[in-house]
């Protein structure tokens, strides 16, 4: 059992196909620092205009921003629900947002040096929905998506 806090006797060597709370990267790959991340994400939700529409947006079902790689789960949205997705990210770099519900999904690859957003609308084919974002240049780009009902 690997994990961020290990009480084992001898140090692993294995490979980890995932991030965890302390890294144990060489030396040479350096994240960025998280207000470098933190930047990025606020200028990739400046794009979608998250923070007025926050306030005014009745339709809403979930937003913010996704660490890369990461995913998030809204269990609350029922199967056949017709949605509005816009997703942007910030950076340098591109990111691959996926979006699934049941035997449904859908994939949009974003340009990240781009100040665009890209929308798309979603029925979903089960109970709940995910999103994931995913990118080889995982440290230099920022996040941000929105998900509402279609009016």
């Amino acid at each position: 059992m690997t994990s961020a806090c290990s009480d084992a006797s001898t140090p692993s060597r294995t490979p980890q196909s995932h991030k965890t709370a302390s890294s144990t990267a060489s030396p040479t790959a350096q994240p960025s620092s998280p207000s470098g991340r933190e930047k990025l994400d606020k200028e990739a939700r400046d794009l979608l205009s998250m923070t007025d529409r926050l306030e005014s947006d009745e339709g809403l079902i979930s937003s913010g921003s996704l660490a890369v790689p990461g995913e998030n789960l809204d269990e609350t949205v029922k199967t056949g629900t017709a949605l509005r997705v816009e997703v942007a990210c910030a950076g340098e770099g591109t990111v691959t947002f996926t979006v699934a519900s049941g035997t449904a999904k859908t994939a949009k690859r974003v340009d990240c040096t781009q100040p665009t957003t890209n929308g798309f609308d979603f029925t979903t084919a089960g109970p709940g929905l995910t999103i994931q974002a995913d990118s080889p240049e995982e440290d230099r780009v920022g996040t941000a998506y929105i998900v509402s009902h279609i009016a």
